[in-house]
């Protein structure tokens, strides 16, 4: 994930190791090397690498990330109060492994770029412009979002030209109740899907029709 992210531009101020663990060769303001119990105190994992960065990273407006979305060919990608941070994690990786380029968290989501979401991400998130906002600062934008039955099959819906594509948090679905909603259609029985792996067959079918 660090090597991700000084791939991506991202400025890092701090780059620690553990006693043993060899220094990748990424570029810091400063680099320390800790005890493993030092070690162990700073980090958020139960069983952690060896490697901790503090990095500099700039949030984009959503204006900025309607403007990359757009210069991409892409929909924008929207998530409605998705809570998980490692669904969040998950969704930009998908994103960014399908070709996305911008994303938008609107408010009561996880932090994309907190830790957990992150490492969900594998680091992938840097590769992503991501703002946060409203649905106020989208409402001209048409697009389609997701509903776990009883709407369009998304194979019917022209999602390559949607303005965005909206997921929804798993509990209460979206909060733009206007949004038309698109379906995956599942085996009988199944109730839904997880929300990242929702999102993942969006990207792709979007990205087999972008490059098809």
């Amino acid at each position: 994930m660090v090597a991700e992210a000084a791939a991506c531009g991202v400025e890092l101020d701090l780059l620690a190791t553990r006693e043993g663990v060899a220094i990748p060769q990424v570029t810091a303001e400063r680099a320390v090397t800790l005890s493993e119990r030092a070690f162990a105190s700073a980090s958020q994992t139960v069983t952690p690498q060896g490697l901790l960065a503090v990095a500099r990273h700039q949030e984009v407006s959503v204006g900025d990330a309607r403007r990359v979305a757009r210069a991409g060919g892409w929909p924008l990608v929207v998530l409605d109060g998705i809570q998980d941070p490692g669904n969040v994690g998950a969704i930009c990786r998908s994103a960014a492994a399908a070709g996305a380029p911008a994303l938008v968290v609107l408010g009561g989501g996880a932090d994309p770029y907190g830790p957990k979401a992150v490492r969900a991400s594998a680091g992938t998130v840097f590769r992503l412009a991501v703002a946060r906002g409203d649905w106020g600062e989208l409402e001209d934008l048409h697009g389609y979002g997701t509903a776990p039955a009883g709407s369009l099959p998304f194979q019917e819906a022209d999602l390559a030209g949607a303005g965005l594509i909206a997921l929804g948090a798993e509990t209460h679905g979206l909060r733009d109740r206007h949004l038309p909603t698109v379906t995956i259609p599942m085996a009988p029985g199944v109730e839904s899907l997880n929300v990242a792996a929702a999102a993942a067959v969006l990207l792709f079918e979007i990205r087999r029709r972008l490059t098809a």
